[in-house]
């Protein structure tokens, strides 16, 4: 007689299938348990390997020349220095000295000077020569700043030159002395007092020569030819109080150093810079 296969119970048929699931997860798990508890030969290694190092523990210096770009009745080109010490690859501290070689007029002073009467109706208003005669002129500029260079890496030209770079940023005191066009007659803007009850010609003008201190902030970037020469460039704005015209400002009808206001003198400068030693460290 043939017997007929009774059919598995319900339950007994999910626990074949629940085994059946687990043993197929632990076969597929164990093997990628194993390789990600396996360590790559690359963990904790650099981005980049034997890099040149091209700022870290390196001085620096150059020269160059430079202009101001905003002045109001002059603009000076200068003569440039520069030096520095790259503490890290992206940290450095520096300084410059910015020269006057020449002051040349620029066009908004000549449009007031020739606008100007020579006997004016006014006590206030100047003579052209009056005018001219405290207008200030820069001498030297002087700086020092703390660098941090956020960006660097390779650039090219037209795919065949090619050469490294550095983007850094800036800030510290800077230091501008300046100097009206001609002092003679001119009393000095610190404690002028009027010249009497009346008003004179010559309250409204002061001698506002001297130093400035204020501060000194700005961009740079260097170009390297090779790894001991490159190309700097730095636009740098001195923000200091001066009275550009040396004149009353304010309207209390004397001018004196309450007249002073901050202004921001920008500077574009371009040096030739020399990193020492000629050879720079490669990193591991």
């Amino acid at each position: 007689m043939l017997m007929t296969a009774q059919p598995k119970p319900l339950a007994a048929r999910r626990l074949s299938r629940f085994f059946a699931v687990l043993v197929a997860v632990a076969i597929t798990s164990v093997p990628l348990l194993a390789h990600a508890q396996r360590k790559s030969p690359l963990a904790d290694s650099p981005a980049i390997r034997k890099r040149f190092e091209l700022r870290s523990i390196r001085f620096e210096i150059g020269a160059g020349a430079g202009s101001t770009i905003n002045q109001d009745f002059y603009h000076s080109v200068l003569i440039n220095v520069r030096a520095g010490f790259h503490i890290t690859d992206w940290l450095s501290l520096g300084g410059f000295g910015s020269f006057a070689a020449a002051n040349l007029s620029t066009g908004f002073r000549d449009k007031v000077v020739n606008s100007l009467d020579q006997s004016p109706a006014l006590v206030r208003e100047p003579t052209a020569a009056a005018a001219e005669s405290s207008m200030l002129k820069i001498n030297y500029i002087l700086g020092l700043q703390l660098e941090a260079t956020p960006f660097s890496g390779k650039y090219s030209l037209f795919g065949k030159l090619f050469a490294n770079y550095d983007t850094y940023i800036f800030a510290g005191p800077g230091f501008m002395n300046v100097s009206a066009t001609n002092k003679a007659g001119l009393a000095p803007c610190s404690g002028h007092a009027p010249a009497g009850n009346t008003p004179q010609a010559s309250d409204f003008q002061c001698d506002d020569s001297g130093m400035k201190i204020g501060g000194n902030f700005g961009i740079g970037l260097h170009s390297f030819f090779n790894n001991w020469l490159a190309l700097n460039v730095e636009l740098r704005d001195i923000l200091a109080q001066i009275n550009p015209a040396g004149r009353d400002v304010n309207g209390d009808k004397i001018a004196d150093a309450h007249d002073d206001v901050w202004t921001s003198t920008f500077l574009l400068t371009a040096n030739l810079t020399f990193f020492l030693p000629a050879t720079p460290s490669i990193s591991p």
